[in-house]
């Protein structure tokens, strides 16, 4: 058994070498692919990634998710806040989720949230040890109806907030 646990963590190493191998794309080469994601596959859901956990609301419930490292798919959920640990998700939300944790491992962001007017959230980590923090408008919302008027706008209906670590 200790073989394939070794084999288990070599393999994870040569991943994350080979992913931090990868070019690193510019600033603005990253905003303008979030600019053309399809966000519509994520109306109404909220999506946070740390330390291998997905902190997703959905259907106004909030849930804690783990995924199998190697098939991607739920291999656990529960709920983050409340007294049901094994929360159960229909298949078709599990199929919906699954699908679109998926887009979102491809857009590599912290967080992302889609309001019920469309309104758009990003938050991403960047290499000079700052996260950028991202809102599209949609037609119709500002700034001040967000609670946000400290961000400022960077491109069209896209607006920034950026945060540094003192470290």
């Amino acid at each position: 058994m200790k073989l394939s646990k070794r084999t288990a963590i070599i393999f994870q190493l040569v991943i994350a070498l080979l992913y931090g191998c990868k070019s690193n794309d510019s600033f603005q080469e990253k905003f303008n692919e979030l600019r053309n994601v399809d966000y519509s596959q994520f109306d109404n859901l909220s999506i946070v990634h740390r330390n291998g956990i997905y902190y997703v609301t959905y259907h106004n419930k909030e849930y804690k998710i783990k995924r199998s490292f190697l098939s991607k798919k739920i291999s656990s959920v529960e709920t983050t806040f409340g007294k049901s640990k094994n929360s159960l998700l229909s298949e078709e939300d599990t199929s919906f989720i699954e699908h679109a944790l998926t887009s979102f491992d491809k857009i590599r962001v912290q967080a992302l949230s889609v309001d019920k007017n469309g309104n758009i959230d990003v938050s991403l980590p960047w290499s000079d040890k700052c996260t950028y923090y991202f809102i599209r408008l949609s037609k119709g919302s500002t700034l001040k109806d967000l609670s946000r008027s400290y961000y400022q706008n960077y491109k069209g209906s896209w607006y920034m907030n950026k945060q540094c670590s003192e470290r």
